[in-house]
């Protein structure tokens, strides 16, 4: 407990103190780091600025856990993949844990945990199967690993789901989302101008190059596809100057980062988030005249467009068709309860020699497709939690009318949900973060409709 010269408990809820606090700890920060840099000491440095910022970060985080860690955590998701602590799992990893944390302790302390949506008891019982299937796993390393993302990845959508939030929190995470794309993009632009020698390692495509990890242009375009979105619906729902010009500079430079992916699942998901919004807008004729011929150019303006198409008709999408030939004999052969969690490669590889493949793909593929790796591992019991969940995300959304305060949110989250359902057809996101990210937004729409009256804005 923390008094004051008079023996009264400082309250932080009021400003000026607040305030005080702030102004006193930047002092002392100043004052550290020109201490450190008197020294000379590069570690003494870090050292110093680390101990410095972390009362300012723990009262951030106690005061407005959805600023920080969740903000920056939501913003640092496309990153992912390529911010690896060696042999610690990743810098994101440890902000969703700390986001976790951070916002259970600021709904213990308002006192408001809402009612759990549908969504999370599925959830559960997805994960539930997949400790259960633990039990036939072969690979009991990539069983543990598949094990404990869905049990983090759940445990955040739970406590995001129940915690309290308002609408305007709920957007300023809307806004971090498209912040974290609008980065992402840019930095991938920046490497692809600026650094031409990875072009020969990423084949001429935008992505990300850090630490020396590359992400997958595909992962990397499939994390872009919440913030194209959200930025999407942003700009056609600008009343004024300002946000109309700030929110469509961010859908442009999101949309220019995933055209110069060449992802084409990422692609093909931008062309569902159009139709979404196309066909959640008033004027549906005119945004369908407007879209098509956009999609129709495109591939006239971007010409590896057309080779990258070419190449999918001639390799079968780039061999998945020859995956999923394989991976669909080895369903059939344990269609209700699956191979066992962690065990897909080794269903893959037993049988590989049993299908003929127009096109060799190679030994231990991953399935390249969500439904198909959930059969093989966790079957069709598997297959009916995990999308009955997904599905279930949309039930609570169709209650936000149109001219409702929230109605750009539903259908910014709605369209992001379907464009990562087709992105699924060509890839596992069961576990991917970005995904989670849109369930979790999702879900919180969810709770500031309950928790406050529908308003409408004619």
């Amino acid at each position: 407990m923390v008094f004051g010269a008079f023996g009264r408990r400082l309250d932080f809820s009021d400003r000026r103190t607040t305030l005080a606090a702030g102004a006193a700890g930047l002092v002392v920060f100043a004052l550290v780091i020109a201490f450190a840099i008197g020294s000379g000491d590069a570690g003494l440095l870090r050292l110093l600025v680390a101990v410095a910022l972390a009362p300012v970060l723990l009262l951030v985080a106690l005061r407005w856990p959805y600023v920080f860690p969740a903000a920056v955590y939501i913003a640092l998701v496309p990153f992912d993949q390529v911010l690896s602590i060696p042999g610690a799992g990743t810098l994101t990893r440890y902000l969703g844990l700390a986001s976790i944390l951070a916002v259970a302790v600021y709904a213990f302390r308002m006192r408001r945990i809402g009612r759990p949506p549908l969504a999370l008891y599925l959830w559960l019982a997805y994960v539930g199967w997949i400790a259960i299937e633990m039990l036939r796993s072969v690979d009991v390393g990539n069983g543990q690993a598949t094990l404990q993302a869905a049990i983090s990845l759940v445990l955040l959508f739970a406590v995001f789901a129940m915690a309290p939030i308002n609408e305007r929190q709920l957007r300023f995470l809307c806004w971090a989302t498209i912040a974290g794309g609008v980065i992402a993009g840019l930095y991938g632009m920046y490497l692809f101008h600026q650094h031409p020698e990875l072009l020969a390692k990423t084949n001429a495509r935008v992505t990300l190059d850090l630490m020396g990890q590359t992400l997958d242009a595909n992962a990397f375009a499939d994390a872009l596809l919440a913030p194209f979105a959200l930025a999407l619906v942003a700009t056609l729902n600008a009343r004024r100057a300002g946000p109309l010009l700030g929110s469509f500079a961010a859908f442009a430079v999101v949309a220019a980062a995933i055209v110069t992916s060449l992802s084409r699942e990422a692609l093909l998901s931008c062309a569902v988030i159009v139709a979404v919004t196309v066909w959640f807008s008033r004027r549906r004729l005119l945004g369908a005249l407007l879209a098509i011929p956009v999609f129709v150019v495109l591939p006239i303006l971007v010409p590896s467009l057309l080779s990258r198409v070419q190449d999918a008709i001639d390799t079968g999408g780039a061999g998945r068709a020859s995956i999923w030939s394989v991976d669909w004999h080895a369903f059939l052969q344990h269609p209700l309860i699956g191979w066992g969690t962690g065990n897909s490669i080794d269903a893959y590889n037993r049988n590989f020699l049993a299908v003929f493949q127009a096109y060799n793909a190679g030994w231990s593929r991953p399935p390249h497709n969500t439904a198909l790796f959930l059969a093989v591992e966790f079957g069709i019991v598997g297959v009916l939690l995990f999308f009955g969940a997904w599905f279930a995300a949309f039930g609570p959304l169709k209650r936000i009318e149109r001219g409702d305060s929230l109605y750009d949110l539903r259908v910014g989250i709605t369209a992001a949900l379907a464009s990562l359902l087709l992105a699924g057809c060509f890839v596992d996101v069961s576990a991917h973060k970005h995904v989670w990210l849109v369930f979790a937004l999702a879900a919180q729409l969810r709770m500031v409709m309950l928790t406050r009256p529908l308003r409408y804005v004619r």
